[in-house]
């Protein structure tokens, strides 16, 4: 039976189409490139997104640790996936959601926050219980005056602004950086990475010397110093700026 002329031309651009997914200098599929969107791997997501302020193994940045099984044990994933999204106010943790003006779609955002538990965990919390990460407990600054000076005095020195172990925390500059619940949250969780004892005192487990014979702190007292930190804040930090009341050229006013 001879084939019918017709179904000729068809077989040989069929066999042309065909041939395209072969043809040389076609790159294959694991060659193209990958969508932003695309990208689910921790690693690469946490690197580009998050290590320049946590530190490239969650701990020695600018900012909290992740790699602090306290602080994972506390933080639930609803409180960091909002916070991941939406960035901190008045803080330079940026919002990371595309509905928020960032780079993450919401599936990549769950993946940061499963990978860090993945990679860095939370522990059983053993012990005198802590604080509650978040607290809606009104501080009292005169209280936390005195509270800071015989709980932290001993490194940041009585007034808070630096001693022979750590420097000061009521520097402007540095209050005009930290949000209220990231100073919560380093005197509740402390700073492994950097030496700082969590709220019952201990450091990796270890009592430290400078909080000897001292009870934990809860939620009021982890409060009182908070507002006592706060109250140091300005509401123009940084170098004394001109007034808008006056004229090109006159003498500068501190706010």
């Amino acid at each position: 039976m001879m084939t019918p002329r017709w179904t000729i031309p068809m077989i040989a651009i069929s066999m042309l189409i065909a041939g395209c997914d072969w043809m040389p200098g076609k790159p294959t599929k694991a060659e193209q490139p990958v969508l932003p969107t695309d990208v689910h791997s921790f690693n690469t997501l946490y690197t580009n997104n998050c290590s320049g302020c946590h530190g490239a193994n969650g701990h020695f940045g600018a900012a909290r640790p992740m790699n602090d099984p306290l602080y994972l044990s506390l933080a639930d994933d609803a409180y960091l996936i909002d916070i991941t999204s939406a960035g901190v106010t008045h803080t330079l943790m940026p919002a990371f959601a595309k509905s928020d003006g960032g780079g993450l779609t919401s599936a990549q955002i769950h993946d940061i926050i499963n990978g860090v538990r993945r990679s860095w965990g939370g522990h059983p919390i053993t012990g005198d219980p802590p604080p509650p990460l978040q607290s809606s407990t009104k501080g009292d600054p005169k209280r936390g005056q005195s509270l800071f000076g015989t709980y932290c005095g001993a490194c940041h020195g009585a007034d808070g602004s630096g001693g022979e172990v750590a420097g000061s925390v009521v520097d402007s500059s540095f209050l005009s950086l930290a949000s209220e619940q990231a100073l919560r949250s380093a005197i509740i969780c402390g700073r492994l990475d950097l030496g700082m004892p969590d709220y019952s005192g201990r450091l990796n487990g270890e009592p430290v010397k400078q909080r000897e014979g001292l009870a934990p702190l809860g939620d009021q007292q982890v409060s009182d110093i908070t507002s006592w930190l706060l109250s140091h804040r300005l509401e123009y930090p940084g170098a004394p700026y001109p007034s808008l009341n006056q004229p090109s050229g006159s003498e500068t006013q501190t706010p």
